[in-house]
Order: C-alpha cells, then structure tokens, then sequence
C-alpha cells in the first residue's frame, strides 16, 4: 500500500548501498554540492514587486543533479524520508511517515480524482506518493523522474504499473499526448525547474479540461531580506541541507500558475520545523554511531562523511522557518478551465 512504512530490509538495503558506494559516486555525491548550490537563482519580494521576472534554474537536468539523487536517496531511505521530502505538520504528535499519509491525503482530496482516472508526478522518486494517492483516490499512477535508480526501484514495486514510470524530465517536452491526464501534481521537485512558463505549459497541455495541478514546494515568504547578510546564510545553508534549486517569492508560483491559464484554485504555505526536528533527532544519533564505527574501521570513513554532508546545517534550516524567512511546504492548487 502506499502508505507502507519503511521497512528494516529497506533500511538495510539503503545502509548496504552506503557502505559499498563506489568511489566514483562518493566523489560525485560531494562535488555535486559546489556545482548545484553555488549562486543559485533566488528572487525574493523585491524582485517580484519590481517586476523582475523569475530566474530559472539551469543546473535542474544536470548530471550533477542525477548523482546527488543517486546517493541521497539511500540516505533518505536510512531515515524516515524514504519519499525523498519533509511533510508540513499536520499533527505535531504524530510521526514524519504520520505526517505524510495526512498530508498526501489532503493533497488527494486536491486532486480530485476519480476511480480509473490518470494522474501524473512529476519528479516522482520511487513512486511512493504516486502509489498512496493512486491506493486513495482509485486512480491509475504515472510519474516522470530524472534519476533511474529511482525508477528502477519504482519498477520492482508490484503495487505500481511500471510501465507507467519513466525516466523523464520536467524540463524538457513530456513525452505524453494532449489532454491524457485528469490530474498534475509534484511534491517538492519544482525549485529545479529552469523556465517556470515551459513546464507549466507543458502540464496544462498533457491535462483535460477541468484537470488539477498542484504543487508542494519552497518558497520566500515576506520576511526574507536578500541584503541582510544573516538571511542570506541561513537560506543558503537550508539550501545545502534540503537540496532545493531555485528559490522564489511564493507569489512567483502563483503567477506561473495564472500565466500558463491555469484558475488559481489556493495558495498556502504549513510549517515543518516540528518535522525536520524529528529528523535531525533520528540522524543525530545515526551520526554519533556512524562516527564511531568508522573509527574503530569497522565501515568505511567515506560513509560517515555522506552522512555527515547531509546532516549539516540543521538548525539553519530551523531558524529560517521560525523567522518565516521560507516555507518548505507552499501548498498550490490549480485548475485547467472547462
């Protein structure tokens, strides 16, 4: 089912991927942080209200993104963010995998899908949102993601239809007909987008009249001020430990929305501080073990220093969200007319 926890043989298959990774892929994984988050495209409020139009981000089809996903997935997976993103906080007392199912279900209730209907995801992992929204609402699951160890995974899924997965990319035509799809969605891909007006055509041409496309991911909010210099470095550093691209006032999303002839259905952005501090707690103590193993050469150094990588600046990423400098969670709905 698609709301399936991770299990200990996942856990394990994604720790014997770390500790037999590849040198090549070790280097990959690390030098993929100066290429993908180094003067990355940010317009914030300012921008917006002086009508500058968005930057795109033009490292979102790069080999260098296809090796961090490679990797950091398996670390994902050793956690509790197998889905590969953090849920905005539905129920502060239930867990990150709680969180989750409560918000795929609303993200369900968005769609508003029918028995036997299509929906697509883009950047769509290993399929697990597709899956638990296809297991919701009854419909038949496609998605579309650029790293292949991802989609192969989606293929030994037998609760998927592997057919319907495919390496692909938002960023280039879809490889699908006019009007085949009775709903659009993505959960936290789009900041790798690099012409926000290409790919929101490219949704509104693949959907049916009356389609929904709704998207889950990073925005500025207000408060972000790109000359203060604090504000910048949590930003920055938050970039690094959530791996988003682009970063843009929400009120970008909105207006790609609108620009493309979508009907702006909401716009909404939830916090998920209390999540990420679930986390970090989980990989806190990964990290402790992690560091004493490799020093007794029980597993290999370069392993401890993946984890290590991923784990930094956790509580930049904090205090930009309770500053609202951000939301990792800005929550669109949108609808094709007709």
């Amino acid at each position: 089912m698609g709301h399936k926890p991770t299990t200990l043989l996942d856990r394990l298959g994604a720790l014997r991927g770390l500790l037999t990774i590849s040198d090549e892929d070790y280097h990959a994984y690390m030098g993929s942080y100066g290429e993908l988050f180094v003067g990355s495209p940010e317009n914030p409020k300012a921008d917006y209200e002086a009508g500058v139009p968005p930057t795109g981000y033009v490292q979102g089809s790069s080999d260098e993104l296809q090796a961090l996903y490679k990797v950091i997935h398996l670390m994902c997976t050793l956690g509790s963010v197998e889905k590969m993103y953090m849920p905005p906080e539905i129920d502060p007392d239930k867990s990150v995998l709680q969180n989750q199912i409560l918000f795929e279900r609303i993200m369900a209730d968005d769609l508003q899908l029918q028995p036997g209907q299509r929906v697509l995801d883009l950047g769509c992992g290993c399929g697990a949102i597709a899956e638990h929204v296809a297991d919701v609402t009854g419909a038949v699951p496609y998605g579309i993601n650029l790293d292949k160890s991802q989609i192969d995974k989606a293929h030994k899924n037998p609760n998927l239809p592997a057919a319907n997965f495919t390496v692909g990319d938002f960023n280039e035509p879809f490889q699908f007909g006019d009007a085949i799809f009775d709903a659009v969605f993505a959960v936290q891909p789009m900041t790798y987008i690099s012409d926000h007006a290409f790919t929101f055509s490219e949704v509104m041409r693949v959907l049916k009249p009356g389609g929904r496309f709704v998207i889950n991911d990073v925005a500025a909010l207000d408060a972000y001020d790109r000359d203060n210099e604090h504000h910048r470095t949590l930003i920055q550093q938050t970039r690094e430990l959530t791996v988003f691209g682009g970063f843009w006032y929400y009120q970008y999303w909105e207006d790609a929305y609108r620009n493309a002839g979508f009907e702006l259905v909401s716009s909404v952005g939830r916090s998920a501080v209390g999540m990420i501090k679930k986390e970090v707690a989980r990989f806190n103590r990964y990290e402790r073990i992690f560091r004493a193993l490799a020093k007794m050469r029980v597993i290999p150094k370069k392993t401890d220093a993946l984890l290590q990588r991923l784990n930094q600046n956790t509580a930049s990423y904090i205090a930009a969200e309770e500053a609202e400098l951000l939301s990792l969670n800005w929550h669109c709905v949108g609808q094709k007319p007709g």
